[in-house]
């Protein structure tokens, strides 16, 4: 198991970074995490391209292509009927190389998360059947990812199964590799969006976890 701790809230540029400006393609810049994630990227130094569906449709590898090339990674942030989380990455796969982009971070669910050994929380009976069809697709997607030979260096990000709360960036906050939620002392596990964002924005400056799901909790 790999681990990464968190930077401290202070480290909020390229410059204090040592990080190189990247351009960054973001798919799903709208929702609330897409718009965490561009404005954490934004109070870095980094360029972001926000696309909406009205901008690309990441379900076509054509349009996928056109909007990443120039782009020094992309980050997909969707949801939405009909498959549109697991057709959008294997669009993704498929666009990128054509592209040139090498980096992808894939916004996922945290209800693929296992509840116990074998066990996805969303396997669970007493999984709210609203959000079913979503936290399947994004399980989907994962295993979509797991099963390809694209070049594509991509990681899935996981939120906690439950608490994705509202906050802001603290920095303090502890980054895996692994199938189940990371959790605090007291066997909780939570994040802030801000903090989430932030940890998003790691895996971009630094390239850690390479075609492998992470995710993050205090």
């Amino acid at each position: 198991m790999t681990a990464f701790l968190g930077r401290t809230s202070t480290a909020t540029t390229v410059k204090e970074h040592n990080v190189k400006p990247k351009k960054i393609a973001l798919f799903g810049a709208s929702g609330r995490l897409g718009g965490a994630i561009a404005a954490e990227a934004v109070a870095r130094g980094h360029q972001v391209t926000p696309l909406g569906s009205a901008d690309a449709d990441i379900t076509d590898p054509t349009a996928v292509a056109k909007a990443a090339t120039g782009h020094d990674a992309v980050v997909a942030a969707v949801k939405g009927p009909d498959r549109t989380v697991s057709k959008g990455a294997a669009a993704l796969l498929e666009a990128l190389p054509l592209a040139g982009v090498d980096r992808m971070v894939f916004i996922g669910g945290g209800a693929s998360l296992e509840a116990a050994p074998g066990t996805r929380y969303l396997d669970s009976p007493q999984f709210p059947e609203a959000y079913r069809d979503t936290a399947t697709d994004q399980a989907r997607a994962l295993e979509l990812l797991r099963a390809t030979d694209s070049e594509v260096n991509w990681t899935y990000v996981s939120p906690p199964p439950m608490h994705l709360v509202p906050g802001d960036k603290t920095g303090q906050y502890r980054t895996e590799a692994r199938d189940t939620p990371v959790t605090d002392a007291n066997g909780e596990s939570r994040i802030s969006i801000g903090d989430f964002a932030s940890a998003v924005l790691d895996q971009i400056e630094n390239r850690t976890f390479p075609r492998t799901r992470i995710t993050v909790g205090y």
